[in-house]
């Protein structure tokens, strides 16, 4: 069995840090390694006990868990464990832990047991990695508070849901169908990870180039997504498509942003661009699955 424990003190009371820790929705836009993250609500959550599933990078490659947690109010601590951990580990538990030195300050322990089938070295790395990242994420998100700010778009699609979900997950074939994608370059790994490479032409024609990585779930028709590379005016942005069968076969295709700000002043502009490119997007799926339907 090893042992890892990572720290660092945080400007803020160990309340709002745990409070961080606690809320896994906001945990793709504060660490920098995490890509999405949700609850499983099998079984319920309740009592301080929880199932969250993650999508992380490890090195270059995205791996997905599902991580049994309790958290504890009291000693501000979240204790966690990997019931099916992947290869190379053979069982993985940790800690978070706030511990409050007074005077608005925090030292925050981030602890990990494990045991490897093998590669441990491969582990440490990922670690060591990660988990200093994930530190310095949450000290700057304690430190500066900044809520996220989200928005949706949706628009109704004669066709059904698969229909949809194909030129939605078709991205390589966006620069034919999408005018606004100058150029795509699309990479796939196993469990339905897509990372985009991209060029997008703006209102004024101005090129910006993107880079961002998705998780794509066709049985829940749901694509996550983060962006990798964000302009100045954000700090972070992730979203996701969802589409949902409506009684009479027919989509509900929504686009929903979350994203932290550079500077509050922007968040009408930020929700006018990033709303434009996704209703045009929604536009164009509706054109075209619904003159494609058999």
């Amino acid at each position: 069995m090893a042992n890892t424990v990572h720290t660092t003190r945080i400007a803020a009371p160990a309340k709002a840090v745990h409070a961080l820790i606690a809320d896994v929705t906001v945990w793709p836009l504060m660490f920098e390694p995490c890509v999405h993250a949700e609850y499983v609500e099998d079984p319920p959550r309740g009592e301080g006990r929880e199932r969250i599933r993650l999508w992380a990078f490890a090195g270059e490659e995205v791996k997905s868990w599902v991580s049994e947690r309790t958290l504890d109010t009291h000693s501000l601590s979240v204790d966690f464990r990997q019931p099916e951990p992947a290869a190379p580990l053979a069982s993985m538990s940790g800690r978070w832990l706030a511990k409050d030195l007074g005077d608005g300050q925090t030292l925050l322990e981030l602890h990990h047991e494990f045991e490897a089938l093998s590669d441990e070295h491969v582990v440490l790395h990922a670690l060591h990695e990660n988990s200093p990242a994930e530190l310095a994420g949450l000290r700057i998100a304690a430190e500066n508070p900044r809520a996220p700010y989200s928005f949706e778009d949706s628009l109704r699609i004669a066709a059904p849901p698969e229909a949809v979900y194909d030129f939605l997950y078709a991205a390589d074939r966006w620069p034919e169908r999408l005018p606004h994608v100058a150029s795509l370059e699309l990479t796939e790994q196993p469990g339905g990870i897509q990372r985009l490479v991209t060029e997008t032409r703006g209102t004024d024609g101005t090129a910006h180039p993107g880079e961002s990585v998705r998780v794509c779930r066709p049985e829940s028709g749901s694509i996550a997504y983060k962006q990798l590379r964000t302009p100045t005016v954000l700090v972070a942005h992730t979203g996701e498509w969802r589409l949902t069968r409506l009684p009479d076969g027919t989509t509900l295709a929504a686009s929903r942003h979350s994203v932290i700000l550079a500077d509050p002043k922007s968040r009408e502009t930020v929700r006018n661009t990033l709303g434009t490119t996704s209703r045009a997007t929604l536009r164009r799926a509706k054109d075209f699955t619904e003159t494609r339907r058999p």
